[in-house]
């Protein structure tokens, strides 16, 4: 009895000592989100950024590691984690909850979705007219914003706790490293006279592509002032989001997209997010009529799909090889930026139809772009020349954009000439996928565009140089 007795007790005790430490690890957490960032002793620049962040970064990583989009509380114990996306998946529920009693409407938060208002649980014709009935209503627009709000006020106060805000002469600096990137909002893809005056701190994002290198780190990318605007136009898998990472080293200028693909932003590629007439970035990626809806209209309409207004039909024009091209695209379509596809993906009717179709669009494409600009305003560029020489071609781009060099960036190009994404071919089982006839449609596409290039006065194509072309 007195066993039983002295065993109640403890279990009573620990359960006791379990809601009190439960309780006092959530006043910590709390006050340790809410309350006002600590002052550093000394004085903060950008130069001693680098260092600081790669501290911390190194730090986390000896750590147990946590799910994505976590963030690590540091105490002695118990070790708490929390999720950004978690908080406001509660906020989501109970704002659905109190819109739309019915409880067919789920309300789960989409994966990656990032705009609140995009995610509210409408689905089907009916859901969409209910959504559109609900965003005349002010207030519910306002409860969206107000919710969008919270959500990156959370992530602001984060990033202040984790370094990655600075106080400078010129206001707070976001600041980014390939180790610790940030989660660039992906509902700023509107006029910069739109954006809230909270909004506004992502113009100030500070990213250093190589922070562990003593003399390198020195340099960072940042968004500019009232630039141009220039395409960086090229079929898909052509290595676009390459010379972008190139350019904006070279230049120390984030560039832009027609797109707003969360992949690139999670690696630093932060000028996607921002709408393509922003006069902040320094090229502006398109793909033209070869993705999206612009590849699936007839060829009469396909050059609407082209950008070539938005980007002031203005364009580094891009090109490589289309065997490796349509492999590339084969890649990026079912394995996304670093993956690859299936081999038996390769194979069959549906491979023969994709072939045909990419070999037609991979010419067309480059066809409507020498076709519907005057040739001062094209500058050529093949991968394979890029390949063979990153510092011809890059100050190439540079003369082009009329920017001057800068022999330090440059000499860290030199150094670090890849960037973030890169597929490992060597996992790559299947050595020539096409057949006979799949090699006559794309080098037939190859002459005819060799002979466009000639006539408008372009470097002609490499054709030495590609691989599968006889």
């Amino acid at each position: 009895m007195l066993r039983k007795n002295v065993s109640f007790i403890n279990c009573s005790f620990s359960k006791i000592l379990l809601i009190v430490a439960s309780g006092l690890a959530g006043f910590w957490l709390c006050r340790t989100i809410f309350t006002p960032e600590k002052t550093y002793a000394a004085p903060v620049t950008l130069n001693t950024l680098p260092n600081r962040a790669l501290k911390w970064h190194g730090e986390e990583k000896n750590e147990n590691k946590v799910p994505d989009n976590y963030i690590e509380v540091q105490r002695n114990a118990p070790k708490v984690s929390y999720s950004t996306k978690q908080t406001l998946e509660k906020l989501l529920e109970k704002e659905r909850l109190e819109r739309n009693k019915s409880p067919g409407y789920p309300v789960k938060l989409a994966q990656d979705e990032v705009f609140v208002g995009a995610s509210m649980g409408y689905r089907g014709n009916a859901g969409l007219s209910k959504l559109k009935d609900n965003l005349r209503d002010p207030s519910f627009v306002g409860k969206i914003q107000d919710l969008e709000a919270k959500r990156q006020g959370l992530y602001i106060s984060i990033l202040r706790r984790r370094g990655q805000i600075v106080e400078t002469e010129q206001g707070d600096v976001i600041v980014s490293y390939p180790q610790a990137p940030v989660m660039f909002p992906n509902n700023l893809k509107k006029p910069l006279d739109n954006w809230s005056k909270s909004e506004k701190i992502w113009l100030n994002i500070t990213h250093f592509p190589w922070p562990e290198d003593e003399t390198c780190q020195k340099y960072s990318v940042t968004f500019g002032k009232n630039i141009p605007i220039v395409g960086l136009a090229s079929y898909p898998s052509s290595g676009n989001t390459w010379i972008r990472y190139l350019v904006e080293c070279a230049s120390g200028i984030f560039s832009g997209s027609m797109y707003n693909d969360v992949m690139l932003r999670k690696k630093g590629f932060y000028g996607e997010g921002l709408p393509e007439d922003s006069q902040i970035v320094l090229t502006v990626k398109t793909h033209g009529h070869t993705t999206g809806d612009g590849s699936h209209v007839d060829r009469d309409q396909q050059q609407w799909y082209n950008h070539m207004k938005e980007v002031n039909e203005t364009a580094i024009l891009l090109i490589r090889n289309p065997f490796e091209a349509i492999i590339g695209h084969r890649n990026l379509d079912q394995g996304g930026h670093t993956g690859l596809a299936k081999p038996e993906e390769f194979t069959g009717a549906g491979w023969n139809t994709f072939v045909k179709i990419k070999a037609d669009a991979w010419l067309n494409f480059y066809k409507d772009w020498l076709e519907g600009t005057s040739s001062d305003k094209i500058l050529v560029i093949h991968y394979e020349h890029l390949k063979l020489n990153v510092r011809h071609t890059i100050r190439r781009i540079l003369d082009f954009l009329n920017l001057e060099e800068d022999e330090g960036r440059l000499g860290c190009i030199d150094l670090y000439p890849s960037g973030h994404f890169k597929r490992d071919h060597h996992r790559q089982t299947i050595e020539n996928p096409f057949t006979v006839s799949q090699k006559e449609m794309i080098s037939n596409s190859i002459h005819e565009l060799d002979q466009y290039l000639a006539r408008w006065g372009k470097e002609r194509l490499p054709t030495k140089l590609y691989k599968y072309y006889n």
